[in-house]
């Protein structure tokens, strides 16, 4: 058996690599979540401002045993990398998680990371246990955080939703935004990144600019993704007051993601979430498909808007952490 390092740029390997990561996910997940092949393989072979990924592979000859995805942050959280262990359902509880985890530890501190994290998506819906939670408690991770992992099957109809809110207009793009609104759009993201739920996570919130919106859009155009975006404008003030984004890309059109949904604070508590949310869910309805969404249990309004909607929890993933 060797490690080898996946790069992304030879489309076989890849592929081969793919094969293995996104299969554990069909298997564990009733709603199975993830980027499609050329999706993952754009992010992993290209050079982004924010992030870079590379990957390892335990193969035995021309066998695939198990892979390991990493995501190493160059905004944010740069002494972390993150770490995605998928292992063959036969070649399981023969060492090669362990051996991957290992590989990628290794990789971290000559990298002069301080922290590896890792999320476990197949969490039980109310504990969040799993047999992917048990192996990072015996390899000395701490779990951090959790968010429950909701769905929608659509379409639905939510027209009986979409209500319009006193002092502010609406406003949509797609896949790239507006010039004119891209400096207060750049102030929501950077809200956002500061307001999530992180809980006991080490997390420092990204100051988003202009430069870094213009290189993801520029990313998610060259994955394949389509991406849409409702804003709410306070029309006194002209303040950009709420968003929501959702996408999802061809390669895998019964699937589709909710991404951010961010009020700014001093406009609360006026039902921008669900007045953003409702009309961006039916501009993006085609056929049939899947929403997916995660929220923190104690992220209370966006839960309530989301049942509004129809979502409802089917896993809880978990964040893990472990401090080199």
């Amino acid at each position: 058996m060797e490690i080898i390092a996946v790069d992304g740029r030879d489309p076989e390997v890849f592929r081969r690599f793919y094969d293995v990561k996104f299969g554990v996910r069909q298997e564990e997940l009733e709603f199975p979540v993830g980027m499609g092949v050329e999706e993952a393989r754009v992010l992993m072979s290209g050079e982004h401002a924010d992030v870079r990924a590379d990957g390892l592979g335990l193969v035995d000859g021309d066998t695939w045993l198990g892979v390991a995805w990493l995501d190493w942050w160059l905004v944010g959280n740069t002494d972390t990398v993150d770490v995605e262990l998928a292992v063959a359902p036969e070649y399981r509880r023969q060492g090669v998680a362990s051996r991957l985890l290992e590989v990628a530890i290794g990789r971290a501190r000559a990298d002069g990371r301080r922290i590896v994290s890792g999320t476990n998506l197949a969490g039980d819906p109310v504990t969040g246990e799993s047999a992917g939670t048990a192996f990072a408690r015996a390899r000395g991770f701490e779990k951090k955080h959790a968010e429950l992992h909701q769905v929608l099957e659509l379409p639905v109809d939510v027209s009986g939703l979409e209500q319009p809110v006193d002092g502010y207009e609406l406003v949509q793009w797609r896949e790239q935004a507006p010039d004119e609104w891209l400096g207060q759009f750049v102030e929501l993201l950077s809200g956002m990144s500061e307001d999530v739920p992180t809980g006991d996570r080490t997390d420092e919130p990204v100051q988003w600019t202009p430069e870094l919106v213009r290189d993801a859009e520029a990313r998610r155009v060259a994955q394949g993704r389509f991406t849409y975006t409702t804003a709410a404008v306070h029309i006194a003030s002209g303040e950009l007051a709420a968003y929501t984004q959702m996408g999802g890309t061809p390669e895998s059109p019964g699937r589709l993601n909710q991404y951010d949904t961010y009020v700014r604070r001093t406009h609360r508590g006026n039902g921008l979430g669900i007045a953003v949310k409702a009309p961006n869910l039916r501009a993006i309805q085609t056929g049939p498909a899947v929403m997916h969404t995660w929220n923190a249990p104690e992220n209370t309004p966006m839960i309530a808007v989301n049942a509004k909607l129809g979502f409802r929890a089917v896993a809880q993933r978990t964040m893990w952490e472990r401090v080199l």
